[in-house]
């Protein structure tokens, strides 16, 4: 747990970092942060383990672009992670994929994906109600999603 809390501070700070170099013309750069627990998730693996923890940390690179920079930080997932998206849906309810967010296969602790995506109809969809968005983690265990979490707009 401790290390998670470690992993999600730097993971936070890294992308608040990159705000600064935000242009003058574009808005402040805002941060979505959701945290993923089992018990948020639906289907068969919702509460699977108490243990199992993360955070998806969306930063917006290029408002006029819609460019989003990720970053999931899990640990204790059970099995290998092979997927993780950002699905559209309130909480306890499960909802379609809206966004991959695309990473190799690992079962490692700490970061398991970054990346980005561009795409401005969605990043308007999240700022309009960054709570009907959620981000969830698959395992080969938990086919379905292990961990999940509702993105909320923390700020720049």
């Amino acid at each position: 747990m401790r290390l998670l809390a470690i992993a999600s501070v730097s993971a936070v700070l890294a992308f608040a970092s990159m705000a600064s170099t935000a242009t003058a013309d574009q808005p402040a750069a805002t941060t979505f942060i959701a945290v993923l627990t089992s018990d948020q998730e639906t289907g068969p693996c919702a509460g699977f383990s108490n243990s199992a923890r993360g955070v998806a940390v969306l930063h917006v690179g290029d408002e006029a672009a819609g460019t989003v920079e990720w970053r999931l930080v899990a640990n204790n997932l059970p099995g290998t992670d092979v997927a993780a998206h950002i699905h559209r849906g309130p909480p306890g309810v499960a909802g379609p994929v809206v966004q991959p967010l695309l990473f190799a296969p690992t079962d490692e602790n700490g970061v398991i994906g970054t990346g980005s995506f561009s795409n401005p109809a969605l990043l308007a969809a999240i700022r309009a109600n960054p709570a009907g968005y959620y981000v969830n983690v698959h395992t080969r265990t938990c086919p379905g999603g292990v961990i999940r979490g509702q993105l909320g707009d923390h700020g720049p």
